[in-house]
């Protein structure tokens, strides 16, 4: 559970371990959800703070496992890809005032779910060092999912309204996170936070493309496709939310006229 990169084969992407991990974290982010289908907007935020202390004890304890074993590359222990700022964006809600707890809520809102379920499936950085029962799996699999339930009951819960103002908070959030990833990657000789300096394990044939022609392109591509991704997920909320209200209207008119 805690041996060292190398000492046993990986789990590796797609293979059969990854294949029934992702079908598991997706049953217990569907029994998570049913079980807590009744949860408040009061209750959730209690949970999100909770979560706070959770995940960043389980990140500490990575981190100095980590340097434990001798890995001093910045990339393995800074907690500064776009997935790691989920831990951040939980300790905003400990703020009193709602502008800055909505800064926090608007990552999870925008990137929660799609970044956790896209790591879930693509699980590269892990499973590609580790075995399935390696604790860097394990935690990375759990941490994904977590984001991903969470993403989801600040939607049932409707903790936040999904609106242009929750969208610039995003654009907020990000700027100080991405700010601070470009500058560790440019601190260190091999920084590579957010994958802002090169596609690293990616499985994007297009990024590697980009990223030969020009480096500096290959930057404000992947801060524009993070910065996007919010407007993206704003536009299929309100997509969604249309067609469910048409369909509520259509079935209000159809028990009318039959009564």
């Amino acid at each position: 559970m805690f041996s060292r990169p190398g000492t046993y084969p990986a789990v590796g992407l797609f293979s059969t371990a990854h294949i029934i991990s992702i079908f598991v974290c997706l049953i217990l982010i569907g029994l998570a959800v049913f079980f807590t289908r009744k949860m408040t907007k009061e209750t959730y935020i209690k949970f999100l703070r909770i979560l706070a202390i959770v995940v960043t004890c389980l990140e500490l304890f990575k981190v100095i496992w980590t340097l434990s074993i001798g890995d001093t590359n910045v990339n393995a222990w800074v907690s500064l890809y776009f997935c790691s700022v989920f831990i951040y964006s939980l300790w905003f809600t400990y703020s009193k005032k709602q502008f800055v707890r909505e800064i926090g809520l608007s990552f999870i809102a925008f990137a929660g779910i799609v970044a956790g379920v896209v790591f879930i499936i693509s699980p590269s950085t892990s499973f590609n060092t580790y075995p399935i029962f390696h604790f860097q799996c394990l935690y990375s699999m759990l941490y994904h999912s977590l984001m991903v339930y969470s993403g989801i009951m600040l939607i049932k819960t409707k903790a936040v309204k999904y609106d242009l103002k929750l969208f610039y908070k995003y654009l907020i959030f990000c700027a100080i996170f991405m700010t601070l990833a470009i500058i560790v990657n440019v601190c260190t000789t091999n920084g590579n936070m957010m994958f802002f300096d090169n596609p690293g394990g990616l499985p994007i044939p297009i990024l590697v493309t980009i990223y030969n022609f020009s480096h500096v392109l290959y930057t404000i591509v992947m801060v524009l496709a993070h910065l996007l991704l919010g407007l993206v997920v704003l536009g299929a909320y309100k997509l969604i939310e249309l067609i469910v209200n048409k369909c509520k209207q259509s079935k209000a008119k159809s028990e009318t006229s039959q009564s």
